[in-house]
């Protein structure tokens, strides 16, 4: 026994998700197929009627053709009668449809019935001018009930010279004729308004469809664009953050730099026999508490940028904190930090622990150019464009023209054995929270570093700065 057909699987049902995709699609095509209908029904109603009343026209043009062709052939016999004509006319076999026939003098008047049951109705007044100047005038009756149609002309009889009249035909026929050519005209129309619409229809479905879908294509590539440009600009923001961890990274190997090669020296000077003077002993401390609050700060840095929690710092919370790590360096010299300005701006915690090592590095920088018992002035204010601006201000001898172009490139330093990366490390520090790090002055009397911050990532605060307040 041969194994049974398999049975088709059911048809998978349209699901929503596939009609909200495609909705606009079917939506378009659907009001285009409407106007191009509402187009077609409109066009054949008065085409309709301009057919018919040609057909009313021929048919009573014919009619009235042989009642006033004979008619004038009498006059021409010398037999001047509307009643001999209409009667001759009436006999004729193409005239079998005539129901009656009666005759009006010029005014529509005096009716004589010459042929059939009932006379035919007189004309209108309103219609006597036109049948004065030699129109027949027809009209279609299709009365209710299911009686039959009557074709009712009034044929005017000219006499010369027009406009002038001999007298009005009245004629009744039968319109049934009539009214089957006017079935068969609605049929045709209909055919062909239906062949024009699925034509045109299927013609304007494939073109909306074939733009609807382009314009499908052309957003789905914007999606996708709009996709890639967000997986950009995350990858940007990745990079970014891992930019300014590098450059906190590289901020502690540069800071931990010289106090270990101090402290390299002290342990050497262990291995002699000779004792450890406590100056040296003392320095070796304060070398070992620097770098302890060198990592603490890095670490902190590190783990506040990684971090969930947001909070603010103003500005005149933070450069007190800076100059509280470098005042021991600065009573050591004898240097006065003098700070001032007090920029009314608020900070989000990674913008402001970057600041605090950009402003730090810089600091650092102006003690060592700045000779002992002289002057640094740190000071804050808001830019033009409302951004934070932080200038330092040294009181050394100036910056050789030789390096000022390469000053923040790496291995390009100002001091005898530096490494040339602190500016460096420095202002990739700044551009990482969206800033820079520029060389305003510089000369005989001091150099001034400013640090400049977009003012996105700050919020103005109302007030003004205060006077300055400095440290000894």
């Amino acid at each position: 026994m041969p194994d049974p057909m398999p049975t088709p699987p059911p048809p998978r049902p349209i699901s929503r998700t596939t009609i909200r995709a495609h909705g606009p699609t079917l939506g378009g095509i659907a009001a285009a197929l409407v106007v191009l209908v509402a187009a077609v029904v409109g066009t054949r109603i008065p085409l309709r009627q301009d057919l018919r009343s040609g057909l009313l026209e021929r048919e009573a043009q014919a009619v009235a053709a042989l009642f006033q062709g004979r008619f004038a052939a009498l006059r021409a016999e010398g037999v001047d009668d509307p009643l001999l004509a209409a009667v001759e006319v009436a006999t004729l076999p193409q005239l079998a449809h005539v129901r009656c026939i009666t005759v009006f003098d010029a005014h529509g008047a005096l009716p004589s019935r010459v042929y059939g049951e009932e006379p035919v109705p007189a004309p209108e007044p309103a219609r006597l001018e036109e049948l004065l100047w030699g129109r027949t005038h027809p009209e279609l009756i299709a009365p209710p009930g299911g009686a039959p149609a009557v074709l009712r002309l009034h044929i005017p009889l000219s006499d010369a010279p027009v406009p002038s009249l001999a007298g009005i035909l009245g004629v009744d026929l039968d319109g049934s004729g009539l009214l089957d050519e006017y079935a068969r005209l609605d049929r045709s129309l209909w055919r062909q308004g239906l062949v024009t619409l699925l034509l045109s229809g299927a013609a304007l479905a494939l073109a909306v469809g074939m733009t609807l879908a382009h314009l499908a294509r052309a957003n789905r590539g914007l999606l996708e664009r709009g996709e890639r440009l967000a997986r950009a600009n995350r990858e940007l923001m990745m990079a970014t953050k891992t930019g300014a961890l590098g450059a906190v990274a590289a901020h502690l190997v540069h800071g931990l730099r010289n106090p270990l090669a101090g402290l390299q020296a002290f342990l050497g000077s262990l291995g002699d026999d000779r004792p450890v003077p406590a100056a040296d002993r003392a320095e070796a401390l304060a070398t070992l508490r620097r770098m302890r609050a060198l990592i603490d700060g890095v670490v902190r840095v590190l783990q506040e940028t990684g971090g969930v929690t947001e909070f603010e710092l103003e500005v005149s919370e933070l450069l007190p904190r800076v100059l509280q790590r470098v005042d021991p360096a600065a009573r050591d010299r004898g240097v006065r930090v003098v700070l001032g300005g007090e920029a009314p701006h608020r900070l989000r915690h990674r913008e402001a622990n970057l600041l605090l090592l950009v402003v730090e590095n810089l600091l650092g920088n102006a003690l060592q150019a700045s000779p002992d018992q002289a002057e640094v002035l740190v000071r804050s204010e808001t830019g033009p464009d409302g951004g934070l601006v932080v200038r330092v201000s040294d009181s050394g001898r100036g910056i050789d023209p030789s390096v000022r172009e390469r000053l923040f490139e790496p291995t390009v330093s100002t001091k005898p054995g530096g490494s040339g990366l602190g500016l460096a490390i420095t202002r990739q520090l700044a551009l990482a929270v969206g800033g820079d790090v520029v060389l305003e002055r510089t000369g005989p009397d001091g150099s001034t570093f400013a640090v400049r911050l977009p003012p996105e990532p700050a919020d103005l605060l109302p007030g003004g700065g205060s006077s300055p307040t400095e440290t000894p």
